[in-house]
């Protein structure tokens, strides 16, 4: 990977020498994170009108360049950054850029899209909100880490309903600014590709820093927390505990204990959960983790009558710290194997990029595939010892048959 500097704005280029296309990513360091509580959602709200227009494109014509070759053409917000990417055949590469900066820098906000994009965004929200396991998982983030990094990122309704045009183009203009800014290239890259950038960049204007970024969130426990929904069968569970952030060396030997808990077939919680009780058809765990803190996940959902069982037989997985040593190797092999699946891929090492880029690092993927090379038995002992024993804060989401989890704390 390499590093360059175009007006303010960092690029990194990424190349793979027998690609026949580009993916490119316009990375943008302001997320939900960085929004006041009025203007929650805001920074997916500019993310959607993006595409409703810009200043030399009309809403249809700013997709079509980009899919009429075959191309794709998308974008994302999360807490602490918001981003527009496309991945085309390498020619088109040149139209794709402008594009992607049109989108990024340019877009229109009008009164009367806003209006039409405000009914989509209401549409999503419902569907969020009808969805079990994202109304699951907005309930536990924004119960544990409360405040800015808790709150969903879509907003609230009612924000979603009041944020005018005025309000989307002040804070574009404020946020968007080009230190914050950072470009992604992979795939078919050679020094023209830089020259276009700077042509495309260069008449790009600076302007002061917008919001900053809140204090990093602090973990707050609390007692099992059931969300009644009638409508559903099955009962979801997740289950969290803190952990350290991307700059705690700890984090290395986390990756290889997460995987080794809740990634594949063969992980832990798949083989002794589901292969051998059968309590579940779906179980997993995940991190997400900040620069200075995060959460670890496990995920499960099941039948009500099944509660009980699921709960004692969770228990004395989390529990038995020989089990975790057992599956040492698989956690630490597999997490290196994906790692090394990611270099092979073009759109896959730019999204470990803007991931990495999100949190305020620079890692590459070769330095990471290192330190956990270097992880011991030792270090993956002490990541147990840290993140998995203890008290876990559970949460649910099912029919009223399912409150019953209420009384089941996870104390491992």
């Amino acid at each position: 990977m390499e590093r360059h500097t175009i007006n303010e704005i960092e690029i990194f280029t990424i190349p793979f020498d027998k690609a026949r296309t580009i993916s490119c990513a316009f990375l943008i360091k302001k997320g939900s994170a960085h929004e006041p509580e009025e203007l929650a959602g805001i920074s997916h709200f500019i993310e959607h009108m993006a595409f409703r227009g810009t200043k030399s494109y009309d809403h249809f014509s700013l997709k079509y360049t980009v899919e009429v070759v075959g191309g794709t053409l998308n974008a994302f917000t999360d807490k602490l950054a918001t981003a527009y990417y496309a991945k085309v055949p390498e020619f088109h590469f040149e139209k794709t850029l402008n594009v992607l900066k049109e989108i990024t820098f340019y877009p229109i906000f009008s009164p009367e899209d806003t209006e039409i994009e405000r009914k989509i965004i209401l549409e999503e929200y419902k569907m969020s909100q009808d969805d079990p396991t994202s109304k699951l998982f907005d309930t536990l983030v924004e119960t544990v880490w409360p405040g800015p990094y808790g709150r969903p990122i879509i907003g609230r309704k009612e924000t979603i309903e009041k944020i005018s045009s005025e309000d989307l183009r002040e804070y574009h203009r404020k946020n968007y600014n080009l230190p914050d800014t950072k470009i992604i290239l992979a795939g078919k890259v050679n020094d023209d590709y830089l020259s276009l950038l700077e042509k495309e960049l260069s008449e790009l204007e600076r302007n002061k820093p917008g919001d900053p970024l809140p204090p990093p969130p602090s973990f707050e426990h609390t007692e099992p927390r059931y969300i009644v929904r009638n409508d559903l069968e099955q009962v979801h569970i997740a289950m969290a505990r803190p952990i350290c952030g991307r700059i705690s060396e700890d984090i290395y030997p986390l990756y290889a204990l997460n995987t080794a808990l809740g990634s594949g077939m063969s992980s832990i919680l798949f083989h002794e959960i589901r292969e051998k009780e059968g309590f579940v058809y779906d179980v997993f765990s995940q991190i997400y983790a900040l620069k200075e803190t995060g959460i670890i996940i496990v995920y499960a959902a099941l039948s009500p009558e099944k509660i009980d069982e699921f709960f004692s037989k969770m228990k004395d997985v989390l529990s038995n710290e020989s089990l975790f040593m057992k599956n040492f190797e698989y956690g630490k092999m597999r997490y290196l194997g994906k790692l090394d699946m990611v270099t092979d891929n073009p759109a896959g090492m730019m999204s470990f990029v803007i991931d990495d880029l999100s949190n305020d690092s620079l890692e590459t993927i070769e330095e990471r595939v290192e330190r956990i090379k270097n992880v011991s038995k030792e270090d993956y002992r002490r990541a147990y010892e840290r993140f998995i024993a203890g008290n876990w804060s559970v949460f649910g989401i099912g029919p009223e048959s399912g409150k019953i989890i209420e009384k089941h704390e996870m104390i491992v």
